[in-house]
């Protein structure tokens, strides 16, 4: 059940539109049709909402908004500022935002910032200029009309939709709640504007309104920080933050990136190959193949060494049971060849209560001779465009994963 500051929040216009479900559900359907939401799944090839693999090895994140969009940079750059791995670049212009484009249109300029560098997150919030009339072809929309919604609606849009389609991954924070009633109703406006133009193009947005409320949902000018400790969050005017309001409101967009910086860093690992090293290591045994030495006899006065001994190594605090290292063997040349498959790895980990954790790591799964044989390059083995490149092979006619219709 809702409490009367969760409804608060939504603002008058989702409780009117809340009033008129129906027209409200063909219009959601329509737009979820209409927009990129379907075609972000193509534009990345990864789950995470962020490229797992930004140049450099660097992520550069544009800030850009009006005034709160200034305060915002400065909040996230003393947030991640024990973070080398990110670049937080302020592009805010104050007194600015979508009502008046006159002194600065921003979908006139985003593409232009986005040419200056190689982004790879947008952190963005607008709304301290916004609650104003929109002129549109002649004609004066006042502000929080269906007009003027629409309107304005189609600005925000198009500058997601740019965000977007540069690959560009969009963090749209709303606004906290303001001292003044009108004040606080405007907000509640234009964040239902941001929350639904976020959702069906790709975005996603942070509400802040909570974070600046007291326990009965109304505005406070003082809260706790970062630390817990009862502190003014926000400036005389009853609508921008202080410092500290900044770090608290940065505080928001930190636990979203962070979440999603660490599923895109995940994504780089690949499944059962170790760390870089013992990745190498698997990669190093496909080379070019070579004679044997043979083995020694017990006649020589030595015992005969086993070629399949296993080899124990520490690597890390991880240890590895791994073949002897011996030069791959040559492949035989006649039809009857039987490939050269090289030894599984075996690693085991020590865990508490006395067990001990085994894992198998082979770089060749499929035991075929054409994907098995040592001359096939590792990009062309079923191991590596699987487990690496992510690809899906074709299934075998009739076998379970083939669900071709009608069935063979």
């Amino acid at each position: 059940m809702f409490g009367i500051a969760s409804c608060r929040r939504f603002g008058r216009s989702t409780v009117r539109a809340l009033a008129g479900a129906g027209a409200l559900a063909a219009a959601l359907v329509l737009a979820l049709e209409s927009t990129p939401v379907v075609a972000q799944g193509a534009q990345t090839a990864h789950r995470s909402y962020i490229t797992p693999f930004p140049n450099g090895d660097r992520y550069r994140i544009v800030v850009v908004g009006d005034t709160f969009g200034d305060g915002l940079w400065g909040g996230l750059y003393r947030a991640f500022e024990d973070d080398p791995t990110l670049d937080f670049i302020q592009r805010s212009q104050k007194a600015t935002g979508f009502a008046r484009t006159k002194r600065y249109d921003w979908n006139g300029e985003i593409g232009k910032i986005l040419k200056d560098g190689n982004y790879q997150v947008a952190v963005v919030m607008f709304g301290a200029n916004d609650a104003l009339p929109i002129t549109k072809d002649g004609k004066r929309l006042k502000f929080g009309t269906e007009e003027w919604r629409e309107a304005y609606g189609k600005r925000i849009e198009k500058f997601i939709k740019t965000l977007r389609s540069a690959n560009v991954a969009t963090y749209w924070v709303g606004l906290p709640v303001m001292r003044s009633p009108a004040q606080s109703s405007n907000a509640e406006k234009l964040n239902d504007v941001f929350r639904e133009k976020a959702f069906v193009n790709g975005a996603k947005f942070i509400d802040t309104w909570d974070g600046f409320a007291d326990d009965s949902g109304r505005y406070s000018a003082y809260g706790p920080d970062m630390q817990g400790k009862t502190k003014r969050l926000r400036a005389n005017d009853g609508r921008h933050l202080t410092m500290r309001g900044n770090l608290k409101l940065a505080h928001f967009v930190e636990k979203e990136l962070r979440k999603d910086l660490n599923l895109a860093k995940a994504e780089r690992n690949i499944p059962l190959a170790g760390n870089e090293q013992e990745q190498a290591k698997v990669q190093d045994r496909f080379v070019a193949p070579r004679s044997v030495p043979p083995k020694k006899s017990a006649e020589d006065g030595e015992e005969a060494e086993d070629a399949d001994a296993l080899q124990k190594k520490q690597v890390g605090d991880v240890s590895v049971l791994r073949p002897a290292a011996l030069p791959n063997a040559a492949l035989p040349v006649d039809g009857q060849a039987q490939a050269a498959v090289a030894e599984p790895e075996i690693i085991t980990r020590a865990l508490p209560g006395g067990f001990t954790s085994m894992a198998t790591i082979s770089a060749v799964t499929d035991l075929t001779l054409a994907s098995s044989r040592p001359q096939l390059p590792l990009q062309q083995r079923p191991y590596y465009r699987v487990l690496v490149r992510g690809e899906q092979l074709e299934p075998k006619s009739g076998r379970a994963d083939d669900f071709t219709w009608p069935p063979s």
